[in-house]
């Protein structure tokens, strides 16, 4: 063999010696080891694993070993035998940046983001300059939602190493999580340009792009991200998204399938389709995504919130306050919540509870159109007709077309037998919705009572 030959195929080269060693000497810890790492690096990762532990049986009070091995278990993704050899590598070797930062790499996979961060600590007080741990940490600290101190641990990650695409890329998406969508898209694009065949890196662009409205660029940059990862789940999902947003509905539905036919345990994609199932009024099938969402993903607030308003939409108010008191349990601030769950108490005469709800919610969100007009009509049921007046008013100025609300301000108007403005309020009603039915039949009654 060459040497050019060798340079271009060094690991198989390797890896013959190695079995030459090993069937010489069957009981070569080091060269097990070394095979180990090579197979490895080959994706053999059960046979890495077999060798890596033959290593360890050998000689087991070797920290590099064990290390080795929990590096292989961790891309095995058996996090609990990975944490179980990184410790043991520790307990041998305690200064051990490496292991210390690995093993929190495991515990970061195992979202306990906690014990992660004492490791990366560790790692980084016994050598400061490894970018990679300061990567990791970023990323746990993200995960956490400590976005300001993410961002100075992916930064200084960037200082030592200006060329490390995964911390631009992590860094770029804890700035989207914070609504600063520029400076996300800036590493996106320096990520992309130096490794410009990553499909996550154009994935994430593209979400940071819908996010900020751009739909355009973001259905360029996902479909890039597909071209190059065809089974990119979350990549279908997000272009769905685009998709829906830009009123390419067929388009939406198609990538939010194939999305769920890659993943069907997908929960955020179970909402987007449920979404448009609801826009394009296929209620039960819409009801049926965001329950699958929920049973996923039993704490998810918006399927919660929104299989609530389809409940109430569909007249099932049982099982909508069921849904919106589970919302409002786990989001007490959620202003649009219980202005809906509002509404389910005034349909069911529960007068008092209705007002207590829109109440709260104006109290987040004064400016409110349609939770002001409902908190009106339950005045107006309850014959509290200036405190009725004074909601349709507020409602009317905020939004001086609303049909509803003229409909209900005419009849406040007929209760108090002020018979033009009723008349005005109504006939503006028909006028801007000819199928305002109750509108039609409010104006006969004022008819007969004139």
């Amino acid at each position: 063999m060459s040497l050019e030959n060798l340079y271009n195929d060094r690991r198989e080269a390797a890896l013959a010696d190695f079995n030459r060693a090993i069937a010489i000497d069957e009981n070569y810890a080091w060269a097990y080891f070394q095979r180990g790492q090579v197979l490895r690096e080959l994706g053999r990762l059960e046979e890495s694993l077999d060798d890596l532990t033959r290593a360890c049986d050998l000689e087991p009070d070797d920290p590099a070993y064990h290390a080795e091995r929990g590096e292989t278990l961790r891309m095995l993704r058996r996090h609990e035998a990975a944490i179980e050899a990184f410790s043991r590598a520790i307990a041998l070797r305690p200064e051990y940046p490496w292991a210390l930062g690995s093993r929190g790499q495991v515990w970061r996979a195992l979202r306990r983001h906690h014990e992660a961060l004492v490791d990366f600590d560790a790692a980084l007080a016994l050598n400061p300059n490894l970018a990679w741990i300061h990567a990791e940490r970023g990323e746990s600290l993200r995960a956490l939602n400590q976005h300001q101190e993410a961002i100075e641990a992916f930064s200084r990650a960037l200082a030592i190493d200006p060329a490390y695409p995964w911390a631009l890329g992590h860094r770029g998406i804890t700035y989207r999580e914070m609504r600063d969508f520029p400076a996300a898209i800036a590493d996106f694009d320096a990520a992309i340009a130096l490794q410009g065949n990553m499909a996550w890196l154009y994935a994430e662009r593209g979400e940071t792009r819908r996010l900020a409205d751009d739909f355009e660029g973001a259905l360029a940059d996902l479909s890039r991200a597909l071209e190059l990862d065809s089974a990119y789940a979350w990549a279908f999902g997000s272009r769905g998204a685009a998709f829906r947003a830009v009123g390419d509905l067929n388009a939406a539905l198609a990538d939010f399938n194939r999305a769920l036919e890659l993943d069907p345990g997908y929960t955020w994609v179970y909402f987007q389709r449920g979404l448009l199932h609801r826009n394009t009024n296929r209620t039960d099938e819409a009801i049926a995504d965001f329950s699958r969402a929920i049973e996923l993903e039993p704490n998810y607030i918006a399927a919660l919130a929104e299989r609530g308003e389809l409940f109430r939409l569909q007249r099932r108010y049982e099982e909508a306050l069921r849904d919106f008191n589970r919302t409002i349990e786990l989001q007490p601030d959620h202003a649009w919540a219980l202005g809906s769950r509002g509404q389910v108490y005034r349909v069911l005469a529960r007068y008092d509870e209705a007002l207590a709800d829109f109440n709260r919610a104006l109290a987040l969100k004064p400016d409110m159109v349609w939770v002001i007009a409902e908190r009106g009509e339950t005045h107006r049921l309850l014959r509290n007709y200036n405190e009725a007046l004074e909601d349709f008013n507020r409602a009317l100025e905020l939004s001086p077309n609303d049909s509803w609300v003229l409909s209900r301000r005419g009849a406040t108007y007929q209760s108090l037998k002020i018979y033009e403005e009723a008349y005005i309020d109504l006939t503006r009603a028909i006028e801007i919705d000819p199928n305002n039915a109750w509108a039609w039949a409010q104006r006969g009654s004022l008819f007969r009572q004139m």
